[in-house]
């Protein structure tokens, strides 16, 4: 174990993952008494800095595991990449572990998500999972879609990867036969979008449920490039969706903060995909709420109170820094009136998510103007598109 910094504190979290969401959770935690350990693959991993305790090991490693469980009160996560298996043993044995190996496997297992929110009557895509390469049943899933299927592998994937959307039905059939030699793939029609949103919901031990505003998202080459409060969204959708999002979080439970991504269409609305950890539609809470969703994922897995998710203001836009050939400037970015800059401590490298930039004000122009003036300061690969 390595130390790197140490101060009191009433109880001991452990975070399997020590990415830029468990950086953080760390910024959150001190304010809380907490003291965070987080369980890094390497070294240089971007939470290593800024946590009190650092365990090196594989988030897939039972030893590693057993080592972060033993240092702390509670554990949680800042990815889903990890074994259920081993995570269910611990939680047998007595490890607090939040979000619970029940809740987790909706985001670890896409194919379990499917199956079990179609079960409960929660509107999803049309699916087809194949459970081995199948290139007949393959070919009956795109005359179903009438359409080139968007392919999912159930495990694994994130941030566009593990993912294969194209008009290119060749390339999906071998994008599908890839993946299958891993394990299920999902199928998916794919819907002609109004647009995409999310919500996040933070849960505590005690049961206690809070709800930020739901927001618009925008994605660019698989991976977020903006967040927009409030949603875009008529009166009619904005009924639908909380009620999904309402409706999801009862059914997966999870301790913590759960996000869920939403498509809109003109035939209605569907869930995309749900995570059971701090999610990057949620990054505009820590300037723009009165909680942040950093702090209110700690308070629910330690059994807090949660904190309001009032908005601090009329409009708040997040816009990811994905890395180009070579960095911006950020003295030029944190020039730019009102601008936040987040920076993830990450070596810069093209197409990595390397830290987000926000703006709240009463002006909804003015804020994403200004939120993009200071992302492209940074040279982010992403660009401002017309709404």
């Amino acid at each position: 174990m390595l130390k790197v910094t140490q101060s009191p504190a009433t109880t001991r979290v452990g975070v399997v993952g020590a990415g830029q969401l468990a950086r953080m959770m760390a910024q959150a935690a001190s304010p809380l008494n907490i003291a965070l350990t987080v369980l890094a693959s390497n070294s240089a991993d971007a939470a290593n800095d800024v946590a009190d305790f650092v365990v090196i090991g594989a988030a897939t490693d039972e030893v590693a595991l057993r080592e972060l469980s033993s240092l702390v009160d509670v554990v949680t996560f800042d990815h889903e990449l990890v074994d259920l298996a081993v995570i269910e043993k611990l939680e047998l044995e007595g490890t607090k572990i939040f979000p619970s190996s029940a809740a987790l496997r909706f985001a670890v297992d896409k194919a379990y998500q499917r199956r079990t929110l179609q079960a409960a009557g929660v509107p999803v895509p049309r699916f087809v999972i194949l459970d081995s390469w199948d290139e007949a049943a393959f070919d009956e899933a795109s005359e179903k879609f009438a359409g080139v299927p968007v392919v999912k592998a159930a495990r694994g994937g994130y941030d566009g990867r593990g993912v294969v959307v194209t008009n290119d039905l060749n390339e999906a059939r071998e994008g599908a036969r890839r993946m299958s030699e891993s394990g299920e793939v999902l199928l998916e029609e794919r819907l002609t979008l109004l647009s995409e949103v999310a919500g996040v919901v933070a849960t505590n031990t005690l049961g206690e449920r809070a709800y930020w505003p739901i927001v618009t998202t925008v994605q660019t080459n698989g991976m977020c490039s903006e967040v927009r409060f409030p949603a875009e969204l008529g009166p009619q959708d904005l009924v639908e969706v909380l009620d999904i999002t309402q409706r999801v979080a009862a059914i997966v439970n999870a301790v913590g903060i759960l996000a869920i991504e939403l498509f809109v269409t003109s035939d209605g609305v569907f869930v995309n995909e749900v995570a059971t950890r701090p999610h990057n539609s949620g990054h505009w809470t820590i300037e723009g709420s009165r909680t942040s969703q950093f702090e209110n994922h700690l308070r629910g897995v330690v059994g807090l109170p949660l904190g309001e998710t009032t908005p601090t203001e009329r409009f708040a836009v997040m816009v990811n820094i994905v890395g180009t050939d070579e960095p911006g400037s950020l003295e030029n970015a944190q020039a730019v009136a009102g601008a936040h800059v987040h920076d993830y401590g990450k070596t810069w490298r093209t197409g990595r998510k390397l830290g987000h930039v926000t703006v709240v004000g009463d002006d909804a122009t003015s804020v994403r103007v200004r939120a993009w003036k200071s992302a492209n300061a940074l040279k982010t690969s992403a660009q401002m598109e017309d709404e």
